[in-house]
């Protein structure tokens, strides 16, 4: 049941529940995140309700209440939580122009008693394909990450197409007709409608920049896994679009970002690593990307976006960064007072406060933008 503070419309829908997450699910954690799963056989087969305004889907099959993890306070009693880094490069790649996980922060009450504050999330699965790119959810590739294993499957479709994407990256791209092929081009990069298009070119360059400059840990390699294989990335692809849509990649669960202190606020995620050299299950956008970075032409266009971003008021230069954290800071200024209340303890003794969260926004904005 959502309900607005404003008095506007929410909803109440009968649906399916379960714990989300891998590494959260460790029992010292007090304070899960939830997935909804709206069925028939639940009682509302869909969720009819614009949770993200005009801009966003307004019926959902699933929807994730997700909350924070990494530098919590609940789970980690850790001081470096600001509860924004996830929604942070979810925003900026929305604004990139590329469709993202949309979310917003929402106070949680389970049987009437406060747990706190959640992050919606949603899910770039088959059915979010349907809804953002169209075409029907039966023709979209699904492949993401599982946890625990830390290997990759296809959760829709099939892995036919990353498998030849895979197969075809194997010796690089420094070829430019491999580097076409990739785009579904004839060697001189017209259209060939007889070549599957494999990757939107675009949206990975501008996927990878932003793992580069948040710093990201634990996507789409894991720092944390000896960077020898993926975690945390969704690939989302339907050929029979009439736009050929190759596979896009999702900023998804981005919590090991911006952090402020030596080394991690210099580290370097370039790489390259070896997550997916010589082993499919391991392969992921970024080892992609690496391959690609053999051609010359691709080469020059990630220069073009890197430009795009980071002069001349673009969207990942400083100012741009510290309005992007402020708008969603604005929105939870208050609210963190009640995840004070409600787990400033949950580690600690003397509780984590308002002051603690403003103090590790402050260091993103003033040391880590700049």
């Amino acid at each position: 049941e959502l309900i607005n503070p404003d008095g506007s419309d929410g909803f109440q829908a009968n649906a399916g529940i379960r714990i989300r997450g891998g590494f959260s699910r460790d029992p010292s954690n007090p304070k899960h995140a939830f997935r909804f799963f709206f069925r028939a056989e639940y009682g509302d087969a869909k969720l009819e309700y614009p949770l993200f305004g005009n801009n966003g889907a307004s019926e959902f099959d699933k929807i994730d209440l997700r909350t924070f993890q990494n530098y919590s306070w609940s789970f980690q009693g850790d001081s470096r939580g600001i509860f924004m880094r996830d929604q942070f490069s979810r925003d900026a790649q929305l604004e990139m122009g590329h469709q993202a996980e949309r979310g917003n922060f929402y106070h949680l009450y389970i049987n009437g008693m406060y747990w706190g504050l959640f992050n919606t999330c949603e899910r770039p699965e088959a059915s979010y394909g349907e809804t953002y790119f169209g075409g029907a959810e039966e023709d979209y590739d699904t492949i993401k990450t599982e946890a625990v294993i830390y290997q990759i499957n296809a959760t829709d479709g099939n892995m036919n197409a990353w498998t030849a994407l895979y197969n075809l990256l194997q010796n690089g791209a420094a070829d430019d007709a491999i580097y076409q092929q990739v785009q579904g081009n004839n060697p001189n990069g017209t259209p060939n409608a007889a070549y599957p298009v494999y990757v939107d070119v675009e949206n990975l360059i501008d996927y990878m920049i932003l793992i580069f400059y948040t710093g990201n840990k634990d996507a789409p390699i894991s720092n944390f896994l000896g960077n020898e294989r993926p975690n945390n990335w969704y690939g989302l692809r339907n050929p029979n679009l009439a736009s050929r849509m190759g596979f896009k990649f999702f900023a998804h669960d981005s919590e090991h970002t911006l952090l402020t202190a030596q080394p991690d606020i210099e580290i370097d995620r370039t790489g390259p690593f070896p997550a997916g050299d010589g082993e499919i299950l391991y392969s992921n956008p970024q080892w992609v990307f690496k391959q690609l970075t053999s051609n010359d032409e691709f080469k020059l266009k990630v220069a073009d976006r890197v430009h795009r971003y980071f002069f001349n008021n673009g969207l990942l230069t400083p100012a741009q960064n510290r309005a992007r954290l402020l708008k969603r800071k604005a929105e939870i200024d208050g609210a963190v007072v009640g995840e004070s209340a409600r787990w400033g303890d949950a580690k600690r003794s003397t509780p984590f406060t308002r002051a603690t969260w403003e103090s590790a926004v402050n260091g993103v904005l003033n040391l880590y933008f700049p």
